[in-house]
């Protein structure tokens, strides 16, 4: 019902598709209709939608209709969209993170590194985020670097990072993290929101785009 929603040109057969790969090949025959304001493929978004309310609905008990899904698959590909017209050269350094009490934005500066990686079957959004906290954290360690900030726009996961907390879910990676904290001199943990931290979310949502439209799916 979600794919018949979505404001396209042609949406795809899910009952027809019998693999993942007929599902993205029919999909890349979408095309997004005037009224959505989008020149690049919804399809993406939909997916992801699809799992991250899968998860939730497993993992934490809350559901979404079929119109909201649809309407934050659409938020989240304008946002994507949107992220792509910035400066390529509008990087920061963990160097130069100095925030507020009122989270304003990294200052500008070089970045030294990035990446992103792929995981199937990641338990929930908090899970990932702090699989990827981690990811960050072990190559920070690994070039060397002895006085870390590292910055989340997931409230939750800074909560439990600095109230020494933790949950089931997260309780072997949030060890790793504090086992890899103590090859640091300093370390600290704190809440960025989205909007001032646009170089590392563009760098994960065109990691999923890559992916949701590679060959293997």
């Amino acid at each position: 019902k979600t794919w018949k929603l979505a404001p396209t040109s042609l949406t795809p057969n899910t009952q027809s598709c019998d693999s993942m790969e007929a599902l993205l090949k029919a999909c890349r025959q979408m095309t997004a209709l005037p009224p959505t304001g989008l020149t690049m493929p919804l399809h993406p978004w939909i997916m992801w939608v699809l799992w991250t309310s899968r998860n939730q609905f497993s993992f934490e008990d809350k559901s979404f209709s079929e119109s909201e899904m649809i309407l934050k698959a659409i938020k989240l590909a304008k946002e994507w969209q949107s992220a792509q017209l910035l400066p390529a050269s509008s990087s920061v350094s963990s160097k130069d993170y100095q925030l507020s009490n009122k989270d304003q934005s990294p200052l500008q500066g070089d970045s030294c590194f990035q990446g992103s990686s792929f995981r199937r079957y990641v338990a929930s959004a908090l899970v990932a985020e702090a699989m990827a906290l981690k990811s960050g954290l072990d190559m920070a360690v690994t070039k060397g670097y002895k006085d870390v900030v590292c910055l989340s726009d997931s409230r939750c996961l800074v909560g439990l990072l600095t109230d020494k907390s933790s949950v089931i879910a997260l309780k072997g990676l949030l060890h790793d993290i504090c086992v890899l904290s103590y090859s640091l001199n300093s370390i600290s943990f704190k809440f960025i929101p989205r909007a001032s931290n646009i170089i590392a979310d563009r760098i994960a949502k065109n990691a999923l785009f890559v992916i949701a439209n590679s060959p293997s799916g």
